[in-house]
């Protein structure tokens, strides 16, 4: 009986079924269970839920379109492979959709050609797979089961099915019929993305997988013209739009320069330790507030006896964009992850610049570097690179102990230690107990873990010979939003304060202690790293140098500060904020009156501050910040994909 129905043009009906129901089950699963930091995907599952399935229903109804439209003209053993190619294209969907759904529930963001260029060698860090993975084990085993049984239900289907029955010559009026309603709800359920209540924001999130490989091939395809709004995202960039290479600075004494600093002595030369904090959460750090300086002894006293920026943003995430920043002192891509997807890019960082001054630099890591396609990049920016795989941050810092005593003799150091304990989901040594259930508890335990680290190696090295020789130079690679931020991406974007509020602290002979409560960018720290050591040298660094700013800093107006991840952006200016999500479209920003002092909740050093207050901005002032924002981001992917940053050796000369 049921090989006969299967053996009719029912057989549609069925895989179409199939599918459908398929791809509801995983979007249930997705919004009525809440993320793995305790908090609702959504805050309002009815804006999302029926969107969702109305234009997955229609993508459905699209493959199965294309499926009887060649089987009207495939015959004989092609109707065999026809059956392979339904079996594995609508497991694709299926899957893919399951992967897309666990990527927004851990990470905020979807499933791309970009994604999957970052994280292709993922795997190779078992250790944090597997932490990830025992994070949520339950709904991890949902979505497989779910994405494995409806794949083998189609597949079963598909083989009882008799194609030569199905698709009788001359075609008959039922399967003239049931091809036209399949493609009548395709277009309808395809179309339902732009007529039925569009909301930008919400597009992106229920944008079918198809559509994002879509757009963002797309988006590579825009990127090959100069936008008309390019001289206006110049400027407000900080660059030149009159000149070639916008942000090139070419120094003409930069040898003499670089020979004039490798002939002083070495104690003229300071040791450069570099920390990037694993999502540094900027609220929960913020030294100004006493019960977080006690919480954290360590970090508080870099704080109090250096350059302290509480407001700091990373220039997008996740942790490879943020050393992007750090690095090389430029902007994260728009759409796509930098790195990742434009590896030819003419740069200059400024690991590589100090060692052209005679600094010896390491890297140190309990990541492993291929988990987002990052060892490249390492090797080209340090002399050493090295990862101790499943390390936590104590073992790091006496590992940095251990490279700090065996330091070539007579050479400065630049040491960038990279912290892991923090990193989701907030793992730490067995002895030290299982892991809280509570995601505010794991991420204050793991930062005080953190915290504990710090002081092995500023101790070290303030017993050490070169004490009084150490610039300390700290930040974060990226925040990270608790279970209440994690549904503002609906309405904020996906580069809230959530992900890019980070703290920046210089501490070093002759930078006085000193507060400073303006809003700056991990671009920042490169131009003032060179400014510290006086070295006049051509780059293309788009932040500006703080330390030689430092006496200034309480009166100066700083640029403004960008950030990017997949699609949306932050800009942060004097005091207030502003997200527009997505870039592309017709729609404004969000104003938002930045927090510049802790006036949050401070009682709760995780959970106490959720978004920037609400604030009335005039209409004329938001469409200018909007336009503003779209110009900086055309222009700035424009000047990516020509690759303008700086000029080829033959003519850097």
């Amino acid at each position: 009986m049921i090989k006969k129905f299967l053996s009719t043009h029912y057989y549609w009906i069925a895989i179409s079924a199939i599918l459908i129901i398929g791809r509801i089950s995983l979007l249930c699963s997705l919004y009525f269970f809440k993320n793995p930091f305790g908090g609702p995907v959504v805050e309002n599952v009815n804006k999302f839920l029926w969107h969702s399935i109305y234009v997955e229903s229609g993508v459905v109804m699209a493959l199965v379109t294309c499926f009887i439209l060649a089987s009207f003209w495939i015959h004989g053993k092609g109707l065999t492979i026809l059956k392979a190619f339904i079996v594995i294209l609508g497991s694709l969907y299926v899957i893919t959709s399951g992967i897309d759904d666990e990527v927004q529930r851990w990470m905020f963001q979807k499933f791309t050609p970009s994604f999957i260029s970052v994280y292709l060698t993922a795997f190779a860090d078992t250790s944090i797979v597997l932490d990830v993975f025992s994070g949520d084990v339950f709904h991890f085993i949902l979505t497989i089961v779910l994405c494995s049984l409806f794949s083998a239900l189609l597949a079963i289907v598909t083989v009882k099915a008799v194609f030569r029955q199905i698709m009788q010559r001359p075609l008959k009026k039922n399967q003239l019929m049931v091809f036209a309603i399949s493609f009548l709800l395709a277009v309808v359920g395809c179309t339902s993305f732009w007529w039925f209540n569009p909301l930008p924001r919400r597009q992106v999130r229920i944008k079918p997988v198809f559509y994002s490989f879509v757009s963002e091939f797309i988006s590579t395809l825009d990127a090959r013209h100069a936008p008309d709004n390019y001289r206006e995202g110049v400027i407000a960039l900080g660059g030149n739009p009159d000149v070639e290479y916008p942000f090139w600075k070419k120094t003409e004494n930069e040898i003499q320069s670089l020979e004039n600093f490798k002939r002083k002595s070495f104690d003229e030369k300071p040791d450069i330790i570099l920390f990037t904090i694993e999502s540094l959460r900027g609220w929960t750090s913020d030294m100004r507030i006493g019960s977080s300086c006690k919480t954290f002894p360590h970090l508080c006293k870099l704080a109090l006896e250096g350059l302290y920026f509480p407001n700091t943003h990373s220039v997008g995430a996740p942790s490879i964009e943020g050393l992007l920043g750090i690095m090389e002192g430029i902007l994260s891509h728009p759409y796509v992850v930098f790195l990742n997807n434009y590896p030819t890019t003419r740069m200059r960082s400024i690991s590589e610049i100090l060692r052209e001054a005679g600094y010896h630099t390491e890297v140190l890591m309990g990541t492993d570097p291929r988990f987002a396609n990052e060892e490249v990049w390492f090797k080209q920016w340090f002399d050493y690179v090295e990862f101790i795989d499943n390390s936590n941050d104590v073992t790091l810092a006496n590992r940095f102990i251990e490279h700090y005593k065996e330091r070539p003799e007579g050479k400065p150091l630049f040491y960038h230690w990279m912290s892991r304990s923090m990193h989701v989901p907030f793992k730490l040594p067995k002895d030290m107990g299982p892991t809280p259930d509570d995601p505010a508890v794991a991420y204050m335990r793991a930062a005080v873990y953190m915290d504990s680290a710090l002081g092995i190696i500023m101790n070290a090295v303030e017993n050490g010979p070169r004490a009084n020789n150490t610039l300390f130079v700290l930040t974060g690679d990226h925040s990270f939003p608790t279970g209440k931020q994690a549904h503002l991406a609906e309405k904020l974007g996906k580069i809230n304060d959530g992900h890019s509020w980070i703290s920046l602290i210089f501490k070093g002979p002759n930078i006085k202690p000193q507060l400073a409560t303006q809003q700056v960018s991990q671009a920042d720290i490169a131009p003032s790293i060179l400014g510290y050591l006086n070295l006049d040298v051509s780059n293309h660094f788009m932040g500006i140098d703080l330390l030689s700013e430092r006496d200034s800093l309480s009166t100066k107006k700083l640029p403004s500060v960008f950030s990017f991840e997949y699609g949306d952006m932050g800009m942060w200016v004097d005091s207030m904020t502003y997200y527009l999500s997505p870039i592309q479209g017709n729609n404004q920003a969000v104003a938002l009156k930045t927090y510049l002092e802790p006036a949050w909740d401070t009682t709760q050093l995780v959970d106490g501050f959720v978004q920037a207050a609400p604030i009335e901005i005039s209409a004329e002032e938001l469409e200018a910040k909007t336009r503003t924002m779209r110009a900086v981001a055309d222009t700035w992917k424009y000047l990516i994909y020509k690759n303008k940053l700086m000029p080829p050796a033959d003519r850097n000369d």
